[in-house]
């Protein structure tokens, strides 16, 4: 009986201290975090569960928590390991981590850090990686709210336009600008035929945010 307690105490002891280590690594890095934009994304609540990655993007893109589902990366059941092509090029940017790291036996995406977590999505929603194949980069879908693995979720704007608003974006963030608007708060009715949604649809991205980048591109 004792041997159970005590078998018991060091498993339960074992639990909190990776849970804690884990906790460490995770608040290190929040410090750190900035979203797509370059911006520290403190208006965005992280998701209350979900894997690493999940976590991450929705942090970096500022995601609707009902649409930021394991959906965005897997076809199917999850536990079936099927993936969508935006799944695979994170896996694939993952894995080629996982390859470099010095005493790694056993390949799982979960062995990943935060900060390693963060580099593989960074390589997987890099500027031109279209993994669907529909005409827009994963960034510029998942910036505006589509799905990037989905082809048949796409914006019905021309890309070229979503691109000059994504750079448009990209200067109002490097000049502050996007971040003083942040801080004053934007109002008013999202225009979702701006960014290419039809009427009526619900964008994977958090409608404020898309109100703070219409205000800024709104903005003289």
């Amino acid at each position: 009986m004792r041997l159970r307690f005590l078998l018991a105490l060091a498993l339960l002891a074992g639990f909190f201290f990776y849970s804690w280590r884990g906790l460490g690594d995770l608040f290190r890095e929040r410090g750190r975090y900035t979203d797509a934009l370059g911006l520290i994304p403190a208006a965005t609540p992280p998701l209350r569960f979900g894997v690493p990655c999940l976590q991450e993007l929705a942090v970096r893109y500022h995601l609707e928590p009902k649409q930021a589902t394991c959906a965005l990366c897997h076809l199917g059941a999850v536990h079936g390991g099927n993936f969508n092509p935006f799944g695979q090029d994170y896996q694939a940017a993952a894995q080629r981590i996982l390859t470099g790291m010095e005493g790694t036996e056993r390949k799982s995406i979960f062995q990943l850090s935060p900060a390693q977590v963060r580099q593989a999505l960074a390589e997987a929603t890099r500027d031109g990686l279209d993994s669907d194949g529909d005409g827009y980069d994963n960034d510029l879908e998942l910036l505006f709210g589509f799905h990037p693995g989905d082809a048949a979720s796409r914006p019905t704007r021309p890309p070229e336009v979503l691109l000059a608003y994504r750079e448009r974006l990209r200067q109002a963030a490097r000049s502050s600008r996007l971040e003083s608007l942040l801080r004053q708060g934007t109002g008013g009715p999202v225009e979702l035929g701006l960014w290419g949604h039809p009427e009526g649809a619900i964008p994977l991205v958090r409608l404020e945010r898309l109100a703070l980048y219409q205000a800024a591109l709104e903005a003289p």
